[in-house]
């Protein structure tokens, strides 16, 4: 949970020095998720296997959950975001 945490505030640090030095604003609040998601896997590998393992099973269904939300809503996703 708590890499899941600080991936999340590392994610929101990154894009605010993105908005603040390089005059460069996400796209979309998701960028922000599946950031967070990308670097808590990137994490995990430095944690126990059964860890690693938990920790990328939650960011995939968080990025599931995260899609068919908004795909639901008819709001396609695909072509806002650029990592």
């Amino acid at each position: 949970m708590l890499v899941g945490v600080s991936a999340i505030c590392w994610a929101l640090w990154l894009c605010r020095n993105d908005a603040v030095f390089q005059k460069l604003y996400p796209n979309s609040f998701l960028q922000v998720i599946f950031g967070g998601t990308y670097w808590a896997r990137l994490w995990s590998q430095l944690s126990k296997e059964q860890a690693m393992k938990s920790l990328k099973n939650l960011c995939q269904r968080l990025e599931g959950v995260i899609m068919e939300l908004f795909n639901r809503g008819g709001w396609n996703f695909r072509s806002i975001i650029e990592m």
